[in-house]
């Protein structure tokens, strides 16, 4: 996995992350390993392969040994022809790609508004919101004395974080009005009297009310999914079954959180006398057609508007889906369902997709081994209902713990092969927490052998405990003079 981002002196750096399957005294961990930082040559496409080959080569890594890729959807990463997705694949066909599920996810959303006027002037106004507070302590003041809390601005690279900007605002709406209507006051200069009073006429909207609730209920889930999409080992069959999970929410719940929204839009209406008659236009879509009037009202142009958002986000993560349901099928041979129940033709046609594509996978000795398996969990007397439901973590950790690594030599390694994938480079992500933290503005001419190998130390601190250190000291002083290789 490799993501890359400046540092404080604007030098790209590159994080570099390793994830494999460790199998020990019967116990088996999906591990992702940070390697360190090493900087850019380059922004195009070959620069960055050359530095990822020269990079992995320094580390003892050959490029013919990886079976996945993992990037951001960045196109000089993710392109299907000239990114370096393709420019490795060109070199090992057996290097999957998967593009980051999380950058994925994100978006998912930003077309479900972008397209939507009415969306589009709610988030602007909830970035209002933060920007009014946040210019002066003393309305910062007023908003805390008022609500007890704060507000947060709009994430620009998350967009499943819009829901910590939109949830405060929400679920203390009664209290931002009173903190807005107190800033109208008259004792209060012109300038924060003038902009208060555009902002309650803006948050005391119908169609604002509306997108508020209909925002929080859906971007509660989306940042649910994101925040487990960043699991750190998360498998490709769990990221397939969250993904599916919140499609079937979008689909199942569509019409509830319409409803729901306009029900509480109309509730506060009432509160505060906020008119919910409105004269609607149609749009001039095509040269020389009149304006005339729409005929529906505000309510159920609102309503309509929201379906369509949703929708789209429907689609677009259904689309975005797609390639990473087809990694998934590839390995359906040996997903559980079929381990204990397919049947021998059932086999017949999915063990070669998947051997057909890794040539180190004998299709004659994996169709042999799956009946072996089977008889294997009925002599350890294992619940065949149970082991229906398990995952490929749970198979694997079953063939160690009973030691039939070797009885299923061509079965291990595809489970093997299948944890391994690429579905998030939120490790790299991670890391780039921890560069910010080392190379500050106060360290900002650090060499990089010292960037990576403090950033090595702090990340993987979970190793460095397990370090002898009286080991490393006397390996050291037997070294010949202080500059030898260490």
């Amino acid at each position: 996995m490799f993501d890359s981002t400046p540092d404080i002196s604007h030098t790209d750096q590159m994080s570099e992350v390793i994830g494999y399957v460790k199998i020990h005294n019967g116990k088996v961990e999906v591990k992702e390993v940070f390697l360190g930082f090493f900087p850019l040559s380059g922004k195009k496409a070959d620069d960055l392969s050359s530095d990822i080959l020269t990079n992995l080569k320094r580390d003892g890594l050959d490029i013919m040994m990886c079976r996945a890729q993992g990037y951001d959807n960045a196109a000089t990463m993710s392109g299907i022809h000239g990114g370096v997705r393709a420019i490795l694949k060109r070199k090992n066909k057996k290097a999957i790609f998967n593009g980051c599920v999380d950058h994925s996810l994100n978006l998912c959303g930003q077309p479900s508004f972008a397209e939507n006027a009415s969306c589009v002037t709610f988030f602007g106004t909830l970035e209002g919101i933060f920007s009014f507070f946040a210019a002066s302590t003393h309305r910062w003041d007023v908003l805390i004395e008022h609500t007890g809390m704060s507000v947060k601005r709009l994430s620009t690279t998350r967009w499943s974080a819009h829901y910590a900007a939109v949830k405060p605002v929400k679920d203390k709406f009664d209290e931002c009005m009173a903190a807005i209507e107190a800033l109208c006051d008259p004792s209060e200069n012109l300038d924060t009297r003038g902009t208060a009073q555009g902002l309650l006429h803006a948050v005391g909207d119908f169609t604002f009310i509306c997108y508020l609730y209909l925002w929080a209920d859906l971007l509660e889930e989306v940042n649910l999914t994101q925040q487990y999409l960043q699991t750190k080992g998360l498998t490709l069959d769990k990221v397939v079954t969250k993904l599916e999970t919140l499609r079937l929410f979008l689909y199942e719940k569509r019409s509830h959180l319409v409803e729901h929204a306009i029900e509480q839009a109309l509730s506060k209406s009432d509160q505060y006398a906020i008119s919910v008659e409105r004269r609607l236009r149609f749009k001039k879509r095509m040269a020389g057609e009149q304006l005339r009037d729409a005929g529906l009202s505000l309510r159920e142009e609102n309503s309509r508007e929201m379906l369509e958002c949703i929708d789209r986000f429907h689609s677009e993560l259904q689309m975005r889906s797609k390639a990473i349901k087809e990694v998934a099928d590839m390995f359906a041979a040996v997903q559980p369902k079929s381990l204990l129940s397919a049947s021998q033709e059932e086999l017949l046609v999915s063990v070669p997709k998947l051997t057909s594509f890794y040539d180190e996978l004998s299709e004659d000795e994996l169709l042999k081994e799956i009946p072996r398996f089977r008889r294997h969990l009925k002599a350890a007397d294992i619940d065949l209902h149970k082991a229906m439901d398990w995952s490929l973590f749970d198979v694997l950790q079953f063939i160690a713990e009973w030691d039939f690594l070797e009885s299923l030599p061509i079965l291990s390694l595809s489970l093997q092969l299948f944890l391994t994938i690429c579905v998030s480079v939120a490790s790299c992500e991670r890391s780039f927490s921890k560069l910010k933290l080392i190379k500050n503005y106060l360290r900002s001419i650090m060499g990089q052998s010292r960037l990576s190998d403090l950033a090595l130390l702090s990340i993987e601190s979970e190793t460095v405990k397990d370090i002898d250190f009286d080991e490393v000291i006397d390996r050291f002083a037997a070294l010949k003079t202080r500059k030898g290789k260490f």
